[in-house]
């Protein structure tokens, strides 16, 4: 497993775990989140990105395949959500996420809805 994989599969699981001290460990001090509700920017920004709200639904991710080209993730990601009270499930999406890395700390995350744009992006 190369360092940027490993890095991007604790990114996922640090996240997964709420474990938030870990996952901004992993980040790169000016690490960029395009999020579904804008850009944020840097570690501080990156935890309140990453810390769930209680009750509802909450999501657990998981990877279904990756590749990885010098400084660039990509990774096939579903995430399940369940509901919090009673874990059952409330629906699955699939989604392909393009990391970007900077000496082996994740520098940029931004998820695609279209594979065919995450490939085209993850090319450049």
């Amino acid at each position: 497993m190369t360092q940027n994989e490993k890095a991007v599969r604790e990114f996922i699981s640090t996240f997964n775990r709420s474990e938030l001290d870990s996952f901004v460990q992993l980040l790169d001090p000016e690490v960029e989140i395009h999020g579904m509700r804008g850009l944020k920017k840097g570690r501080e920004q990156a935890r309140s990105w990453a810390t769930k709200k209680p009750g509802g639904v909450q999501q657990t991710v998981s990877i279904d395949s990756f590749q990885e080209a010098k400084d660039r993730v990509l990774a096939r990601v579903k995430r399940e959500w369940r509901w919090e009270e009673g874990n059952e499930l409330a629906y699955v999406d699939e989604l392909v996420w393009l990391f970007e890395m900077k000496n082996g700390l994740i520098a940029s995350w931004q998820p695609f809805h279209d594979p065919e744009e995450a490939k085209a992006a993850f090319s450049v």
